[in-house]
């Protein structure tokens, strides 16, 4: 019995030694969103590549909340620098979207700002036809060939589009589907709406 409680006493000793340990890294993404809040990105983008490295713990919700911690406030800074591409790379870094998020009209509104509102509208006009799927194990992205020789990418959220990814839909119907319903999205209106 004098056994059981050394170990049980050492188990929750490291158990808080680890959440303790794995707060830390969320400390630095705080530290680099007040870094950003002032004006200082360059030290904000340090201190997010370093977060970046740092340990959360066992827990997947929390290496989760992190890479979408830092991903969302390195897209910001990116924004803020006009580095439209950096932004979107981070967007499509994040590993998980909750149901409310909405990451493809940020890489809209990127595009936007790039090409102009009315030149993205232009451009995406006839690209419906030729898009592309790319899929790994854990996203799915739609790469629309813009006449412009450049190419918009956008991501299938599994949050909301769960049955787009089951086992048996191959690449061409799962395409299909999404093209479906991207055509009804508000995504596709903000889009074509010519300003």
């Amino acid at each position: 019995m004098q056994n059981f409680k050394i170990i049980l006493t050492l188990f929750t000793f490291l158990s808080f030694f680890q959440y303790a340990h794995a707060q830390d890294g969320f400390k630095v993404i705080r530290k680099a969103q007040r870094k950003y809040d002032i004006g200082l990105n360059k030290k904000a983008l340090k201190l997010l590549e370093k977060a970046d490295n740092m340990d959360y713990g066992f827990c997947g919700n929390a290496w989760m909340d992190a890479n979408r911690e830092i991903n969302t406030l390195r897209a910001t800074i990116y924004i803020d620098q006009k580095q439209y591409q950096l932004a979107r790379n981070s967007l499509d870094s994040i590993f998980w979207e909750y149901p409310n998020d909405n990451f493809d009209s940020i890489r809209i509104r990127t595009y936007q700002f790039e090409f102009g509102k009315d030149s993205l509208a232009q451009l995406f006009d006839s690209s419906l036809d030729d898009v592309k799927i790319e899929c790994s194990e854990f996203a799915c992205f739609f790469d629309f060939p813009l006449r412009n020789g450049q190419t918009m990418r956008l991501k299938l959220s599994s949050v909301n589009n769960f049955e787009l990814f089951s086992e048996e839909k191959d690449d061409e119907e799962r395409l299909q589907k999404w093209l479906e319903r991207f055509r009804a999205s508000e995504n596709y209106k903000m889009i074509n709406v010519i300003f």
